[in-house]
């Protein structure tokens, strides 16, 4: 099993605020454009300014390696349920290593996150064994990632899409399954990490308030 270097899981960060500074402008790609949480991305990086390149699932992440060259920085938001969920993400890590593009988020999942030193949600005794091809093959994403040079980031969040937009969150390594974030309050983390980059070659969850 990949251990990753998780933050602590007290550290909190806030955004939403009427006056947000923004870096400039930076060139994303963003694959898994069509889908709910690629679309609110792409709209939140396109309204601080930067160039944002929409890939949906056609010809996808795939071909990260001819559409996302000339990017800062390459997002990943993809799901195919018609393959082999280990062979899809290992494939589109590789690519996205392959790419060239120096750093890379990756959209994930909270059952990635620790409960306890070395024992992820995914390998609690009660989880839903349906459930756990796909969380597995995310990982197998995640460690392609880890077994690279490539400056990489996963964002999560921390339980359920769901809620209220509040224009605030916070940052935890913690899975809270009965936590609701809405896509908006989600894109506006994942964007604010493009413009500051603060954390590196781990996986961060995002929770509402």
């Amino acid at each position: 099993m990949l251990a990753l270097h998780l933050l602590t899981p007290d550290i909190v960060a806030e955004t939403g605020s009427a006056h947000p500074t923004f870096a400039p402008m930076t060139k994303i790609v963003v694959f898994g454009a069509s889908g709910k949480a690629g679309t609110h991305i792409a709209a939140a990086a396109e309204s601080r300014g930067h160039e944002v390149t929409r890939v949906g699932r056609v010809p996808g992440v795939q071909a990260a390696a001819s559409l996302a060259a000339g990017h800062d920085v390459a997002v990943s938001s993809v799901v195919d349920l018609t393959r082999d969920p280990a062979d899809f993400y290992r494939e589109a890590a590789t690519a996205l290593v392959n790419s060239g593009t120096p750093r890379i988020l990756v959209i994930g999942l909270y059952t990635l996150l620790e409960v306890a030193p070395g024992t992820r949600v995914v390998d609690t005794p009660d989880f839903p064994a349906e459930h756990k091809p796909f969380s597995l093959g995310h990982a197998a994403g995640v460690e392609v990632l880890a077994n690279s040079t490539r400056d990489w980031l996963v964002m999560s969040p921390a339980g359920m899409f769901g809620g209220t937009t509040t224009g605030t969150y916070r940052l935890t390594t913690t899975p809270d399954p009965t936590n609701n974030l809405t896509y908006e309050d989600f894109a506006q983390a994942v964007a604010d990490e493009i413009d500051t980059p603060t954390h590196h070659h781990t996986q961060i969850a995002v929770a509402s308030q």
